[in-house]
């Protein structure tokens, strides 16, 4: 049959945009702690305090590992909820993991207490004059475990519920006084106790952060209900773990990763290699700082319209994701090749101490310059393997990233840069990241092959979503919002249901609430907006029920018509919402992705039910 509209990606690509900045910002905020954390200390405490920072970096992503696992979890499987319209259960996942995050990180108290200084004294092997900075710093993100449990959770699951914009305002205010903070302790305190208040900057900046709170929870676009009881919410617990099992292999293996780097780079590498060490063990950041932001929307975003099964749109956001990244990420590389004295300088690493005198290179020292190139060139291969591990969870498939993360960071990384540390120095550890992304990428990509050949996974290659000729056997349409378009797109409409499903009072029962929820759209909701706007519409059958789902998506003003109540409003007449009210079986409204989305049930007749099971 010939669709008279098809379905196009102007709203959704408005959506796009409008969650991509915020987010963005959001996450550059949230990055550029991390990245500030190097370029303080090693500007304000000096090379020995940035060494140390980088080598207490397994006991930080220890610390962090239960906050990042559930909050991620719990953002997807939330943004899966509410994309089916679900929003008990997901405000159910939101309480559970702010108490399942708090509760475990608890364990890493004693750790800071008992644990710390033996510790420390390991990671600093032959350099044991870093031991009691290590020592600090690990103490202090003990303690702040549970703070992370709290602040991860709210943090991710903002986006998911329609305020990504305050998602970059809680990092924006978080990194502000963390940075502020930050600096104010090194300035003022003992360099002996300096590593104290450098890691406790961190948990009063994300505690200062939860001021936004304060207008979530008055938002008229927030969807979770904060008032819903906990009872029966364990329940979402595995859900939420797996859900979130990708991230939390990769911050667990990255503690692997982290210390097998350490033990090589406090083996082997010279007095000159390590602060260069150090320094590129802040790269990861620097790429991070741009290209993260742009993959966060997925996690949000994709899982929201996956929940709805929009795989077109699916589709599209997966796309622009990816283009925008790697443009940023190649960008980011050209600059770095060119002009790496800037990382120097930004990580108040003097080239003196690393092999350079008055612009040479010292004999019998690798060239610094030449080792921060070769690392440059992996960060595409990087950025890749970020986007996979992005994508693959937001549509609930977690097996691809987590074998590749295993192989990246488990197997290859650690032992192909251990090896490549210990006879080649720092040079090593370039040589050694570029393999390792390069592996992971090929494995991850494997295994989704593999997977689909074997019938482990479905739908098309890499996005593993179903066929466009053979979603759900719907009609999905976009139209212009114009007074003009509705009785063309009614008739479209009404003419598939009948030809569909062989039944006249279902068509025409369908053609009418539909015509009155887009009439009142088109007149009230864009009254103020100027340009064409459009109209999502799909129509599908209930698999192993006898109703309809009619689903209508719109931008316009936030308007929940099932609370409507008619004669309640005299300025804006919504006399057929009442007739849409009688003639749908079910009628729903979820404001998500800053979208109204408006959804209906129209039950079939006894007489098209037969004909049906007859075919």
């Amino acid at each position: 049959m010939e669709v008279s509209y098809s379905r196009n990606s102007k709203l959704i690509r408005r959506k796009f945009y409008q969650y991509l900045i915020p987010t963005v910002l959001m996450v550059i905020a949230m990055q550029f702690g991390s990245l500030a954390d190097g370029i303080v200390i090693g500007n304000m405490l000096g090379d020995e305090a940035l060494s140390a920072s980088s080598l207490a970096l397994p006991a930080v992503f220890i610390t962090q590992l239960p906050a990042m696992w559930i909050g991620v979890g719990a953002s997807i499987v939330g943004a899966n909820y509410l994309g089916k319209r679900m929003v008990k259960e997901a405000s159910k996942v939101f309480k559970i993991a702010l108490i399942l995050a708090f509760t475990i990180s608890l364990i890493f108290i004693p750790l800071g207490l008992f644990a710390a200084g033996p510790i420390a004294t390991f990671f600093a092997g032959n350099f044991q004059n870093l031991a009691p900075m290590i020592s600090q710093y690990m103490q202090v993100f003990a303690y702040q475990a549970p703070i992370f449990g709290i602040t991860f959770v709210i943090a991710y699951f903002l986006p998911s519920d329609s305020s990504p914009t305050l998602g970059a305002v809680y990092f924006f205010i978080t990194n502000v006084v963390h940075i502020a903070v930050e600096v104010l302790f090194c300035a003022t305190l003992d360099r002996s106790v300096a590593m104290y208040g450098v890691a406790a900057s961190t948990g009063i900046g994300l505690l200062a952060g939860l001021v936004v709170l304060i207008p979530y929870i008055k938002s008229k676009k927030r969807a979770i209900d904060l008032t819903c009881p906990i009872k029966g919410a364990l329940r979402f617990a595995p859900e939420i773990f797996k859900a979130g099992s990708s991230t939390s292999a990769l911050v667990g293996l990255s503690f692997v990763y982290c210390l097998a780097l350490n033990l090589a780079a406090t083996a082997y590498l010279k007095d000159t290699e390590i602060p260069l060490f150090a320094m590129l063990s802040n790269f990861s950041f620097v790429i991070d700082l741009f290209v993260l932001g742009i993959l966060q929307i997925m996690p949000s975003v994709i899982s929201s319209l996956f929940g709805e099964k929009d795989y077109f749109s699916v589709r599209k956001v997966a796309r622009w994701v990816f283009i925008i990244a790697m443009v940023v990420t190649v960008t980011l590389t050209a600059i770095s090749m060119i002009f790496p004295e800037v990382f120097f300088h930004l990580f108040g690493v003097d080239l003196s101490t690393v092999g350079i005198v008055g612009g040479s290179v010292a004999e019998g020292i690798t060239d610094p310059l030449l080792v921060v190139r070769l690392y440059c060139i992996s960060f595409l291969l990087y950025a890749a393997n970020k986007y996979l591990n992005s994508y693959y969870p937001s549509i609930l498939v977690n097996v691809p990233p987590v074998v590749g993360n295993i192989v990246r960071i488990g197997l290859i990384g650690p032992v192909t840069i251990y090896f490549l540390m210990m006879h080649l120095g720092v040079i090593g550890f370039s040589y050694g990241v570029i393999i390792m992304e390069a592996a992971a990428l090929v494995i991850t990509i494997a295994v989704v092959l593999i997977g689909r050949k074997i019938g482990k996974l479905h739908g098309s290659p890499i996005l593993l979503l179903p066929n466009e000729r053979k979603e759900d056997q719907c009609l999905d349409i976009s139209i212009p919002a114009k007074e003009e378009e509705i009785s063309k797109a009614v008739e479209e409409l009404q003419r598939y249901t009948q030809e569909k499903y062989h039944d006249e009072k279902s068509a025409a029962m369908l053609a009418i609430a539909t015509e009155e929820i887009i009439a009142n759209t088109i007149a009230h909701g864009y009254r103020r907006r100027t340009g064409v706007q459009y109209i999502d519409i799909n129509v599908s059958k209930i698999e192993d029920q006898d109703r309809l789902l009619v689903r209508i998506r719109d931008d316009g003003v936030t308007f929940d018509p099932t609370t409507f109540v008619s004669g309640e409003d005299e300025e804006m007449q919504y006399h057929g919402i009442e007739v849409v009210k009688k003639v749908a079986s079910d009628f729903k409204y979820l404001r998500v992705l800053n979208t109204n989305n408006t959804i209906m049930e129209i039950q079939l007749t006894p007489q098209e039910r037969n004909q049906n099971n007859g075919n």
